[in-house]
């Protein structure tokens, strides 16, 4: 591999793991405060110089059942 095909990703940790059999489940990033700080959060990539970026949407709120999205 060259330097120009080199690529350093990153990503934003998006696991949503239920404990308490299933019945609780915990947003990493609602716990990390990124839904209120994701503005700065994509400032801070920019300014360490990361271009490419895992992120995946918070798929317990965007899939709200059979055919339903949000």
């Amino acid at each position: 591999m060259t330097a120009s095909t080199f690529l350093f990703a990153t990503g934003i940790e998006n696991s949503y793991p239920t404990i308490n059999g299933g019945r609780t489940r915990i947003d990493e990033m609602e716990k990390c405060g990124h839904y209120t700080l994701w503005k700065t959060d994509f400032d801070l990539l920019d300014e360490v110089g990361i271009r490419y970026l895992r992120y995946g949407p918070p798929i317990h709120t965007t899939w709200l059942g059979q055919e339903r999205y949000d």
